[in-house]
């Protein structure tokens, strides 16, 4: 059946789609001819086929996987490709770093690698100001390469250079002053939502396959007609179902304009998150107001997932090792949920969690936001992966606890990985429950760790392993309330 049109810019060139509501980006910048954009894991794994995503002509760009997303949910905004970075047959001083100190070989990956470091550069770099003159005697200053440019290429990988090239070039990029960094906007200017504005004001057709919302009484009205049509976010999830699985959807519902969605506020000892912010915004505001959160999230995924992963997607399919989950659990999550009759209810979140992938929602309703309370209190949070970045947990433990000295109040201890769903660990909350916290009382709760989860081997971890590192990560959150923290291994090897 014939579709609404998508339009979007590519590189500076209006194009439009109105063909499969679930078409990758990626297939899609292939069809036209950009081929400089590589599909090397279709997951969003790799990051060789990463581009740029700016929202309008004045927006900072996004890295992004173009494999997992959905070309529909471009419209009226920007795309650019390693295809548009160089200007006037100059190349951009990323490409030129690249050459200059080899960081390409067998060059499948260079363009993804390309395009994330020019978008960080671009915009969260530690850069130099515009006048040349501060950069020192020759126009140069030495930079060191820190966490945050190696974290910049995270979601990036190559099997050839050993990374140390790469790294060069990108040290050579921060020398550089920002005016010389600085991206072509792709987006014409004075060019709007005007287009979104018009198709929501028409209202949902009986043809249409895809739907993009500005407001919850749009979304509410879509659902109303169409409750069997699926939700989509930042599609880090769900897109897999297209790649990897062939799964073809016959309406999708887009969330991410939705401006209910959106609010995010940290206040004091509680937090109201929206089920559409985006992981990144997240990090963006809890590095400052929820350390703890700010520093575990830079593990969650890459930044091409975190710019486009949600906290509702995370909810939303409701995997056992979703990174989120036991973090809420033990912040005493509620969630608010909304309905196409316009009715909303509130659950807790572990009463929301019924089973495998299985949530407490049905057809017509939507995660609208999550409430959480703790943030003031002693927490930290563990994930144990293959690789220290962009990788599936095996395991994960959350803690909370609120401290008296060293008296346990309302202890919450929760895990992800070792059971169908994430779940609570009562039996050791009761253990720790107004108990004065010692080493003798931490080897307790140890033992009994081992024996309060019944893991599953699979290809990431073996249940034997799964159960020793649960109760290997809950004693080190335990020893650290006891002021007895010890720096992991990553931390000894990015600052020895």
């Amino acid at each position: 059946m014939q579709d609404t049109e998508s339009q979007f810019w590519v590189n500076g060139a209006r194009r439009s789609q109105s063909g499969s509501c679930d078409q990758t980006l990626l297939e899609y910048l292939r069809e036209v001819g950009l081929t400089g954009t590589k599909e090397g894991c279709a997951s969003g794994d790799c990051g060789a086929c990463t581009v740029l995503i700016q929202a309008d002509s004045e927006g900072a760009y996004k890295a992004a996987n173009a494999c997992i997303l959905p070309v529909r949910q471009l419209e009226n905004q920007g795309v650019l490709t390693v295809e548009g970075l160089s200007e006037l047959g100059k190349l951009h001083p990323v490409q030129q770093a690249m050459i200059d100190h080899h960081g390409s070989q067998c060059g499948f990956c260079t363009p993804g690698f390309v395009m994330a470091m020019a978008g960080w550069l671009s915009t969260d770099a530690p850069l130099l100001d515009d006048d040349p003159a501060q950069a020192g005697v020759g126009g140069t200053q030495v930079v060191e390469v820190g966490q945050e440019s190696r974290e910049a290429i995270s979601g990036n990988l190559c099997r050839c250079t050993g990374y140390r090239s790469i790294l060069s070039a990108m040290t050579e990029c921060m020398t550089r002053p920002k005016i010389e960094l600085r991206l072509p906007s792709t987006v014409p200017k004075n060019e709007g939502h005007g287009s979104k504005a018009a198709k929501s004001a028409a209202g949902p057709q009986m043809n249409q396959r895809f739907f993009q919302p500005s407001t919850m009484s749009e979304l509410e009205t879509i659902l109303d007609q169409f409750p069997e049509a699926t939700l989509i976010a930042g599609g880090t999830d769900l897109m897999l179902e297209v790649t990897q699985k062939q799964v073809q959807f016959p309406r999708l519902i887009s969330l991410i304009d939705v401006a209910e969605l959106q609010r995010l506020e940290l206040k004091g000892d509680t937090a109201v998150i929206g089920a559409g912010v985006t992981l990144s915004h997240l990090k963006q505001v809890a590095d400052n107001a929820w350390p703890q959160l700010g520093q575990f999230l830079s593990r969650l995924g890459s930044p091409q997932i975190r710019n486009r992963g949600t906290l509702g997607g995370n909810l939303g399919t409701a995997s056992p090792i979703g990174d989120l989950l036991p973090i809420l659990l033990a912040m005493d999550a509620k969630v608010r949920i909304g309905q196409s009759s316009g009715v909303e209810r509130v659950v807790a979140l572990e009463d929301y969690l019924v089973d495998y992938r299985q949530t407490l929602l049905r057809r017509g309703e939507f995660i609208i936001e999550v409430e959480l309370e703790g943030l003031n209190d002693f927490h930290r949070y563990y994930k144990i992966t293959k690789r220290q970045e962009d990788d599936i947990s095996a395991v994960g433990v959350s803690l909370r606890l609120k401290l008296d000295g060293y008296k346990v109040i309302e202890p919450r201890i929760a895990v992800g990985g070792v059971a169908a769903k994430a779940i609570r660990l009562r039996h050791l909350e009761a253990m720790l429950e107004g108990a004065l916290l010692t080493r003798q009382l931490i080897a307790e709760v140890r033992e009994s760790a081992k024996i309060s989860v019944e893991p599953i081997s699979d290809v990431r971890a073996s249940a034997a392993y799964r159960r020793d590192m649960t109760a290997n990560l809950i004693t080190r959150g335990l020893e650290a309330a006891l002021g007895l923290e010890q720096p992991n291994v990553y931390q000894v090897q990015m600052h020895a």
